[in-house]
């Protein structure tokens, strides 16, 4: 059976991949030109700022994720190492974000973090990070339809809508998944179908049920952990804002704002693509001709976030082999 679930896994990452190369062939060849390249080639000597202005992204994030974590258990300083180091394999791994939050639950735990309050304050996170995406995006899109009523008429409009409801029916699943216990009840219908978790699975679910319920009644870092989230996906925008002055085009803050917005909505929605391949450079075409930008320089934009991730990307992979050696070579010793 382990077999059969291994090659059923591997059959399965190797099956998105091919659509995903596929998909990023068919986003090249039908919106990718020479001049996209050029672009980038005529300014790779200050592209070095874009790994720069990625410091504050990753800084805000741990931050987040921090204000749920008791004071004491885990430092500023392992909190945006960890951070840094799931993002970047949520990159570069099978499942995207979703590995990456097992790899940050992981990694918590070995730095100190009971396995349940790893779990509970990483799943805490991702909730905020939900409402927080879409708080921006809806923001920035009635501040660019009020400054501009013809975007409405535009036909990538669509595009824009179904993903705020898709986003928003996310944030309501969460909201209801914290607030009415579903871990509680889906265990209360095991125990009524004659399901029998093991004890320790059982025990698990409890502690993480209830510590996601008494983090949510946290209201005060609730609202704190929003507003770092949304400081996060804001800097995240200033990055899309530095690429295009570096080959110099002029854009404004709100523009940038909902680009970031929608291309983190889109790659979540397709998270089972590995790497976001294709989908992420659909993302920045469609959301940048939505606000005015060309496809040589959507296109770009979305060559451009790849360098980026594989220049943080690396150093981080890099770093967690390091971390989990010395894990590996301490617990030989005992």
């Amino acid at each position: 059976f382990k077999d059969f679930l291994m090659n059923y896994k591997n059959i399965k990452f190797f099956f998105f991949l091919f659509i995903g190369i596929f998909l990023f062939k068919w986003v090249y060849d039908f919106f990718g030109s020479s001049e996209s390249i050029k672009l980038i080639e005529d300014n790779k000597s200050r592209l070095y700022l874009i790994v720069l202005i990625h410091i504050p992204t990753l800084f805000f994030d741990s931050l987040a994720w921090r204000v749920f974590i008791k004071k004491g258990n885990l430092s500023l300083f392992w909190s945006f190492i960890i951070t840094w180091i799931s993002q970047a394999s949520g990159r570069f791994f099978p499942t995207g974000t979703v590995t990456g939050e097992f790899i940050r639950i992981y990694l918590g735990t070995k730095k100190g973090l009971t396995f349940y309050e790893s779990s509970s304050t990483v799943f805490a996170d991702l909730v905020i990070a939900t409402f927080s995406l879409f708080i921006m995006a809806s923001l920035s899109t009635l501040i660019l339809i009020s400054d501009n009523a013809a975007f409405l008429d535009n036909e990538k409009s669509v595009y824009v809508f179904i993903s705020l409801i898709i986003i928003f029916f996310g944030c309501l699943f969460f909201y209801y998944f914290v607030k009415k216990r579903i871990i509680k009840v889906f265990l209360k219908k095991n125990y009524f179908f004659n399901l029998k978790p093991k004890k320790e699975t059982i025990k698990f679910l409890i502690k993480l049920d209830l510590s996601l319920y008494k983090l949510s009644m946290r209201k005060t870092d609730v609202v704190k952990a929003t507003f770092i989230r949304l400081l996060g996906w804001i800097s995240g925008a200033v990055e899309i804002y530095v690429f295009l002055s570096i080959i110099g085009i002029e854009v404004s803050l709100v523009d940038v704002i909902l680009i970031e917005s929608f291309t983190g909505i889109i790659r979540s929605i397709a998270f089972f693509i590995p790497a976001g391949l294709g989908i992420q450079e659909l993302a920045f075409i469609l959301i940048g001709n939505y606000v005015g930008l060309g496809d040589s320089i959507s296109f770009s934009m979305a060559i451009g976030r790849r360098i980026r991730e594989v220049a943080v990307g690396l150093p981080a992979v890099f770093t967690w082999f390091i971390l989990f050696r010395k894990t590996k070579k301490k617990g030989s010793k005992l």
